[in-house]
């Protein structure tokens, strides 16, 4: 916009300047008509007159010099006024027509934030409520009627504690770095919220550099809900993978991984590691007696009591394959392997399944294996399942119903020897 004060400024001085101008040029004319005028002699007595003639004109011409000189002047300084009056009426539609487009565009912005199904809330440097959206308040029902443009954004964070929004899951707030490299003082915070009826909700709160908050609230139920479902899933099959199928105790895959694990452990800690191989006695006979389901269901029984047996945190209780099972005792001695043999054999006794086709008793009876060792380098953990499979095997060879302990010679057997003659186990 033109600067007013400085060009009337300037035409003030312009007219100073002429008026100085005008006088002095007047002056040096009535000096030299009086100075020719005097040179020529003329009458004494005419002098006064022509003095006073002189004097009366030299105001008046002086008069009309400056009237004219006032005259262009102000013509001036309406046209210049005039200019001005244009220019600032053009600036005055360009600042309208950029209101009216900033106004477009946040219409456009409320309408596309108003679409958005996320809930957008916006609080300027002093905490006081711009804008949000119609999501925001349908997420938080009776948010529009309690917040105003003095709301801060506490306001928001109270009206959910009343609804008992829960945080779930918060993320540490991380600083944004520009293209350089160097931090700015904008922050993010985001957060799982657990809203009431089980629905979930991603909050996420941005502070710019300039003071402003932005508040932004996702609806990510069905996400949450889907991952929820998805890692009760994988959880389900990894347990499944890790478990027999018939008797729902740990299957002969993962009693493999976990002999490895502890056999490594106790290589280490120079401490034992037992292992109890449990058969059941006639198993054969007893399917062929009563039948497979009720085969089934004296496993699923054997099971539950080994299972029972078990007494210290760490002890392993797996199926190893059709009537036979392992108890795995990290840091067990020779005299807890025992113990826990003869518990399990009282067990199976109290619990009296009967098994009519058994030579041995009338009911379900086990031969039990330990073998015991502080495992090392020299050694493969094959070797511990080994010595105590031959030694349950020699349990059946010598009359079954009890437990024995892995000598010197089971610990040298090969894992492909025959462990009876043909027929001497039915």
């Amino acid at each position: 916009m033109p600067k007013t004060p400085v060009a009337t400024s300037k035409a003030a001085n312009r007219l100073r300047f002429d008026i100085m101008t005008t006088l002095l040029l007047l002056t040096g004319i009535v000096c030299a008509a009086l100075a020719w005028w005097l040179a020529q002699g003329v009458d004494p007595d005419a002098a006064p007159s022509a003095l006073v003639a002189l004097l009366v004109l030299l105001p008046v011409a002086v008069a009309i010099t400056l009237l004219m000189r006032v005259v262009r002047t102000l013509e001036r300084a309406g046209a210049a006024l005039a200019q001005h009056q244009a220019l600032a009426q053009v600036q005055h539609q360009a600042l309208e027509q950029t209101l009216l487009v900033a106004r477009r565009e946040r219409d456009l912005l409320v309408t596309a934030l108003d679409n958005l199904p996320v809930g957008v809330a916006v609080f300027d440097r002093r905490n006081q409520l711009s804008l949000s959206n119609r999501f925001l308040n349908r997420l938080i029902p009776g948010l529009s009627h309690e917040m105003d443009a003095r709301s801060g954004h506490q306001e928001l964070l109270r009206r959910e504690r009343e609804l008992g929004v829960q945080p779930y899951a918060t993320q540490e707030p991380t600083a944004m770095d520009d293209d350089t490299g160097a931090t700015r003082a904008s922050l993010h915070h985001a957060a799982l919220l657990q809203y009431p009826g089980d629905r979930w909700v991603q909050a996420l709160v941005a502070h710019s550099e300039h003071g402003a908050i932005v508040v932004a609230r996702a609806d990510v139920t069905e996400l949450v809900r889907a991952h929820h479902q998805a890692t009760k899933t994988n959880e389900q099959l990894v347990r499944q993978s890790a478990t027999d199928s018939l008797t729902g105790i740990t299957n002969r895959r993962r009693f493999d991984e976990t002999l490895g694990v502890e056999w490594l452990r106790a290589a280490r800690a120079g401490t034992c590691l037992s292992l109890l191989v449990v058969d059941i006695d006639h198993f054969k006979r007893f399917n062929d007696h009563y039948g497979h389901v009720a085969g089934d269901e004296c496993l699923r029984q054997v099971a539950g009591l080994l299972q029972a047996c078990v007494r210290r945190a760490g002890e392993l209780v797996a199926r190893y394959g059709g009537e036979e099972f392992v108890i795995l005792l990290p840091a067990a001695g020779l005299s807890q392997a025992e113990e826990l043999a003869q518990r399990c054999l009282d067990g199976i006794a109290q619990l009296a399944l009967p098994h009519a086709a058994s030579p041995t008793a009338p009911h379900v009876t086990f031969s039990i294996g330990i073998a015991q060792l502080v495992p090392s380098a020299m050694r493969d953990p094959a070797s511990l399942v080994n010595a105590a499979d031959t030694a349950m095997y020699r349990v059946k060879s010598a009359g079954r119903a009890r437990y024995e302990v892995a000598d010197l010679a089971d610990w040298e057997i090969d894992k492909d020897a025959p462990r009876s003659r043909p027929g001497e186990l039915n």
